[in-house]
């Protein structure tokens, strides 16, 4: 059997690279067993409990110590994994340098023989993002000395982590979806409609950590532009986030309180997304966004911020927008235009989704590669 561990993978917040390898864990072959390394600790004990049943084991590599003893300590515990856990390839995700270079030299270390580093972002989120950003700057260069092998999910994520690198070099991973998961379901659209009483609503729908990258002061502006437009608009957020308090602050002070659901983190985007009519991500800076793939996937309209990279366009129903402040009324007339424009056959468009080589399974198949377990043409497990 071959072993992997996932290195920074946690479902704080059920973001997307958790999303993305959570699904990898429920559909891949029998006989590669894919563990989990976190720094953060995860905020779900269920969810342990059900990766555990999948036959992965989830180690906290992280400490409660005090903010400068972190590094070190996150070498230490992943030498300590490394060296006693049999491991025959270090999988390490990442959307800053200096974060993928700590776990690279543990591997190396420990004499691991396959370190892939994947990056999944363009860009510095959270607090102290200039000493971020130098420190993300500083350290890429060492990353070629460390790695044997370099993935990306998209081109600006490849561009922002190996800018020496030339581009043959890098794997582009696609961040697909469980297709089966998300596709159009009228039965379930009606009743989560009905359970959130927005049966004549338009839904504009937003999921993501409420923090600095997804911009949600800049999405509260834009739907007040669509609001304007639109009257029975109404705001879906699903995510929680260090700004989830002074989101919730400014709606009030936009007197959107009884226009915006802040629904908080969800197991079940899937089911929610039917229920939306619309997806809005003014994102500062994407990878490719795993929400993206999915709303495209269940055959929505997507507003996109013009950050984001162009390879997420799947479907015919995106459109990019810039996000200045002389912008936002584009957002309210995009939002207007999917009001008021001719519906189509959501089904088709997971299709496309599904022809554009976005599926878990094809996902998996790349994973297998980067691991050297079978080419890109091998076969992907199936959910059990």
């Amino acid at each position: 059997m071959m072993k992997v561990l996932e290195v920074n993978v946690d479902d704080v917040g059920l973001g997307g690279v958790y999303a993305l390898v959570n699904s990898v864990i429920r559909n891949k072959p029998e006989g590669l067993k894919l563990d989990i390394a976190c720094i953060a600790e995860f905020e779900n004990p269920n969810n342990i409990e059900r990766l555990k049943r999948l036959g992965t084991d989830v180690h906290y590599v992280g400490t409660r110590g005090p903010r400068w003893t972190r590094p070190s300590a996150y070498y230490r515990n992943t030498l300590k994994l490394l060296q006693g856990g049999g491991y025959d390839c270090v999988h390490i995700h990442g959307d800053v340098a200096y974060l993928l270079l700590i776990f690279a030299k543990a591997a190396r270390r420990a004499g691991v023989k396959r370190i892939i580093l994947h990056s999944h972002a363009a860009g510095i989120d959270g607090g102290s993002r200039r000493l971020k950003a130098a420190l993300h700057r500083l350290c890429r260069s060492a990353l070629l000395r460390c790695a044997t092998d370099f993935a990306a999910c998209s081109d600006k994520a490849a561009a922002w982590m190996y800018p020496g690198l030339d581009v043959s070099r890098v794997k582009m991973v696609k961040n697909g979806v469980e297709l089966e998961r998300f596709a159009h379901d009228p039965a379930m659209r009606a009743k989560v409609r009905g359970e959130l009483k927005l049966e004549d609503a338009l839904v504009v729908g937003h999921v993501g950590r409420f923090a600095y990258q997804k911009n949600h002061e800049y999405l509260l502006d834009a739907f007040a532009a669509m609001r304007k437009r639109v009257e029975n608009a109404r705001l879906l957020l699903v995510g929680e986030g260090v700004m989830f308090d002074e989101i919730r602050a400014k709606a009030a002070r936009l007197g959107l309180e009884k226009d915006v659901i802040f629904y908080g983190a969800s197991n079940g985007v899937g089911k929610l997304m039917q229920a939306m009519d619309l997806l809005a991500l003014p994102s500062r800076f994407e990878g490719l966004p795993v929400v993206g793939v999915e709303a495209q996937a269940a055959g929505l309209p997507v507003l996109f911020s013009d950050r984001i990279t162009r390879q997420a366009e799947l479907t015919d129903h995106v459109r990019f927008l810039p996000i200045d402040r002389t912008s936002v009324e584009k957002w309210g007339e995009a939002a207007r235009e999917v009001a008021e424009g001719p519906g189509w056959d959501r089904a088709e468009d997971c299709e496309r989704v599904r022809a554009a080589g976005f599926t878990i399974q094809d996902t998996v198949r790349a994973f297998l590669a980067l691991y050297g377990a079978t080419d890109a043409d091998g076969e992907a497990g199936a959910a059990p």
